[in-house]
């Protein structure tokens, strides 16, 4: 591994260590660049509504139990960048050992209208999804509860959902090992210095850190959430932001057992209040929030996570977004949760239950701005912007990154202004 020093001169600095920049990273430095990534670490814990807040200036959404992975979508291009990453995940976690997928299938529920688009995908890719009434669903999972009426489409293994913080941990292995330098501090500005990169006449960019400053070539800024913080030239980009209450559900191994089999899940329904996502029980192994849940032992807490779409949404500053973190969410938002759990799982045996807090960034095009930015010296690019869909989809979006600072053909299979960065009027 190459030495770290601040001051030192690198081909390509990557900020912001999440799920885009470090799948990012791993392309590049796969590619053969001098790659740095550079972000701040999870901090050991977030704090609750009982308990001291911990300050911290910036977060990421990646700091999370488990996402829905799927390749099935409505949207064709979604659909492709799913399928583009399966392959993906499971490359790195040979390479590294650290296995982000948890391979248990996915199910969506929906109106037959809404299925439909999703059969597309299906028979595009191959994927042998099997297509039943919510009668028949809740005959073979007999835990799981469903409005007659509901149309399904399950997707088989490897479907199912995603760790975050494996893949990151995956991501960010992998491209270590392929020579990258990993350097874990907070990020305070990114500045071009000198000339366009047309010019040819030594201009680079200028990374402040906690650790000192950085230098290199071209940056790629996957900030996220909080690109507005400090001084970058992603502040201004036309973002929104979602604020998101999830349903935390630690269960016991007898719990687990009982819901042996169960997909992550999608509900869409008549009333969108009703409308949900849900990952099944995984393993956790990060302090909780929850304290009858902290008597147990981290290797026998697993947990099911419950969330719903949050379609208000807001623009706000990076100190907002931080404060917002450092919640438990919304207890309204999490009172509707409780209720879709009620219905969706009756009889649903729990140790102990707890809200966490996380932000989901919007752009116009529903598609994260992966794109030149700032003065127009081509020193400076972006990937943010995750829509909702980027865990998913992580390891294909860092590779279209890390292709338009390598300067590769954009793919055929994507419409590359969807992808355009735009910044608000």
């Amino acid at each position: 591994m190459p030495a770290v020093s601040a001051g030192r001169d690198h081909e390509i600095a990557v900020v912001g260590a999440g799920m885009l920049g470090a799948s990012a990273a791993r392309h590049l430095a796969d590619a053969g660049c001098d790659v740095i990534l550079v972000g701040q670490g999870e901090p050991a814990e977030r704090g609750s509504s009982e308990e001291e807040l911990v300050s911290q200036p910036v977060y990421a959404s990646h700091y999370d139990v488990a996402r829905v992975s799927r390749t099935i979508d409505p949207d064709p291009t979604r659909a492709w960048l799913g399928h583009r990453s399966v392959d993906q995940f499971a490359d790195v976690a040979a390479r590294t050992g650290i296995t982000a997928i948890n391979p248990v299938g996915h199910l969506w529920v929906d109106s037959t209208a809404g299925i439909d688009p999703l059969v597309d995908a299906d028979r595009r890719y191959s994927l042998d999804c099997q297509r039943r009434t919510a009668a028949e669903v809740s005959n073979a999972m007999p835990y799981l509860s469903f409005s007659d009426g509901s149309d399904t489409i399950w997707e088989p293994p490897p479907a199912g959902s995603v760790d975050p913080r494996a893949h990151v941990a995956a991501e960010t292995a992998a491209a270590v090992a392929a020579g990258a330098v990993h350097v874990e501090t907070l990020v305070g500005s990114v500045a071009p210095v000198g000339g366009p990169v047309s010019d040819g006449v030594g201009g680079r960019v200028e990374v402040a850190t906690d650790a000192g400053t950085f230098t290199a070539d071209r940056v790629l800024l996957a900030t996220g959430a909080f690109s507005g913080h400090g001084t970058s030239p992603a502040a201004g980009l036309d973002l929104e932001y979602a604020l998101h209450t999830q349903l935390l559900v630690h269960l016991d191994a007898e719990e687990v057992e009982r819901l042996a089999g169960m997909p992550s899940i999608i509900g869409k329904f008549v009333d969108p209040a009703d409308d949900f996502y849900l990952t099944p029980p995984v393993s956790d192994r990060r302090p909780t929030a929850d304290r009858a849940s902290r008597n147990i032992s981290p290797a026998d807490r697993f947990i099911l996570k419950l969330g719903a779409p949050q379609d208000d949404h807001v623009r706000a500053t990076a100190d907002e977004l931080a404060a917002w973190f450092r919640t438990d969410g919304d207890p309204a938002f999490a009172a509707r949760l409780a209720g879709i759990l009620e219905r969706l799982l009756p009889g649903l045996r729990d140790v102990g239950r707890w809200t966490t807090s996380c932000v989901t960034t919007y752009t116009p095009s529903g598609f994260p701005f992966i794109d030149w930015v700032g003065d127009g010296s081509g020193r400076v690019a972006c990937a943010i912007g995750g829509n909702g869909f980027a865990a998913k989809c992580a390891p294909a979006l860092g590779e279209l990154a890390a292709g338009l600072l390598l300067d590769r053909e954009w793919p055929t299979e994507v419409d590359r202004e969807l992808f355009l960065a735009r910044y608000a009027s």
